[in-house]
Protein backbone atom coordinates (compact mmCIF):
# COMPACT_ATOMS: atom_id res chain seq x y z
CA UNK A 1 0.00 0.00 0.00
CA UNK A 2 1.10 3.53 -1.18
CA UNK A 3 0.30 7.20 0.46
CA UNK A 4 1.06 10.26 -0.40
CA UNK A 5 0.46 13.33 1.89
CA UNK A 6 1.04 17.03 -0.27
CA UNK A 7 1.52 20.04 2.19
CA UNK A 8 1.84 23.94 0.69
CA UNK A 9 5.74 25.08 1.00
CA UNK A 10 5.94 27.61 3.71
CA UNK A 11 9.00 29.93 4.68
CA UNK A 12 9.98 27.77 7.23
CA UNK A 13 13.82 26.31 6.54
CA UNK A 14 12.92 22.65 6.81
CA UNK A 15 10.43 21.24 4.16
CA UNK A 16 8.74 17.93 4.31
CA UNK A 17 10.57 15.41 1.38
CA UNK A 18 10.77 12.01 2.29
CA UNK A 19 9.02 8.33 2.02
CA UNK A 20 8.35 6.45 5.42
CA UNK A 21 7.83 2.39 5.49
CA UNK A 22 5.52 1.72 8.22
CA UNK A 23 4.26 -1.78 8.98
CA UNK A 24 5.56 -2.55 4.89
CA UNK A 25 3.62 0.43 3.69
CA UNK A 26 5.24 3.42 2.58
CA UNK A 27 4.44 7.15 3.07
CA UNK A 28 5.55 9.91 1.41
CA UNK A 29 5.34 13.26 2.16
CA UNK A 30 5.89 16.25 -0.21
CA UNK A 31 5.92 20.25 -0.09
CA UNK A 32 4.21 21.93 -3.18
CA UNK A 33 5.67 25.41 -3.96
CA UNK A 34 1.97 27.32 -4.50
CA UNK A 35 3.09 30.42 -4.96
CA UNK A 36 3.85 30.48 -8.46
CA UNK A 37 2.04 29.79 -12.19
CA UNK A 38 -0.58 26.88 -12.25
CA UNK A 39 1.73 25.63 -14.84
CA UNK A 40 4.42 25.12 -12.82
CA UNK A 41 2.32 23.46 -10.06
CA UNK A 42 1.09 20.79 -12.58
CA UNK A 43 5.19 20.38 -13.35
CA UNK A 44 5.95 19.66 -9.94
CA UNK A 45 2.99 17.70 -9.66
CA UNK A 46 3.74 15.37 -12.43
CA UNK A 47 7.07 14.76 -11.35
CA UNK A 48 6.05 13.75 -8.11
CA UNK A 49 3.82 11.43 -10.58
CA UNK A 50 6.36 10.35 -12.56
CA UNK A 51 9.55 9.53 -9.82
CA UNK A 52 6.71 7.79 -7.21
CA UNK A 53 5.16 5.82 -9.52
CA UNK A 54 7.22 5.15 -12.40
CA UNK A 55 4.66 6.71 -15.21
CA UNK A 56 4.62 9.53 -17.34
CA UNK A 57 2.67 12.32 -16.23
CA UNK A 58 0.13 13.78 -19.14
CA UNK A 59 -0.57 17.80 -18.58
Amino acid sequence: MFGMLLYAKTDEAVLPNNSYKMSGNTISVKTLDLDCDFSEIANQLNKIVESHFGIEARC
